[in-house]
């Protein structure tokens, strides 16, 4: 049995999130609690299905993330895993703002 791990660092971080299908059109509210450079955890997340075309839209300390992306797993009760596929420029800049803060809070409480 292979077992997966992460490409990048992962941190705990709490955001608002709207999750649309981009295929059905349904969107989902609820919150992110994991972010990476390469995707987040979306609680509840469990109204999409392994797969499907999303648009991630997170909501942080008055900024906006947007992001599309593709649901690579669905673990109840911890919600959606979410792989960024295309991010534009200025989101990316938003993103690795809230990276950079996540791991100067982490290595502080080193």
């Amino acid at each position: 049995m292979r077992v997966e791990r992460p490409r990048a660092a992962r941190y705990t971080f709490v955001a608002s999130v709207i999750l649309t299908d981009l295929e059905l059109g349904h969107q989902t509210q609820g919150t992110t609690w994991n972010l990476s450079v390469y995707g987040c955890q979306v609680m509840p997340g469990n109204s999409t299905r392994i797969g499907a075309r999303v648009r991630v839209r997170m909501i942080h300390c008055g900024e906006t993330f947007e992001a599309q992306g593709r649901v690579t797993n669905l673990r109840p009760p911890m919600g959606a895993g979410i792989v960024f596929t295309k991010v534009e420029e200025h989101y990316q800049l938003v993103l690795d703002k809230w990276l950079a803060a996540l791991r100067e809070e982490k290595s502080e409480k080193q």
